[in-house]
C-alpha cells in the first residue's frame, strides 16, 4: 500500500511551498496551523496554491466555496485532488 508515502509526500512538498513561497520555518508548520497565523491571507493562499498545483502536477478544486484555514485543510484538496 503507497497511502503512507505519498501522504507524507503531499505534507513535506507543501510544507517545503509554504517554507520557499512565504519563508514560513519548516518547524513551526503543523496540520493544525491556521494560514493566517503562519502570516498567509486569502490572496496569499491562492498564489500558494498554484504553486503547489505547479509543483505537484496536480488540479485543486479553488472555488470561493472551498474554505481553507489551516494546513491540514489544504492537505485535504491536495489528496482529494489525486
Amino acid at each position: 500500500m503507497d497511502y503512507i508515502p505519498e501522504l507524507y509526500s503531499i505534507i513535506a512538498d507543501t510544507y517545503k511551498t509554504m517554507d520557499r513561497t512565504f519563508d514560513v520555518p519548516l518547524e513551526i508548520i503543523t496540520p493544525d496551523s491556521e494560514l493566517e497565523d503562519l502570516g498567509i491571507d486569502s490572496f496569499s493562499s491562492r498564489v500558494m496554491l498554484m504553486n503547489i498545483e505547479s509543483r505537484m502536477n496536480v488540479s485543486l478544486p479553488v472555488d470561493e466555496s472551498y474554505e481553507i484555514k489551516t494546513v491540514g485543510d489544504v492537505i485535504t484538496m491536495i489528496k482529494s485532488s489525486k
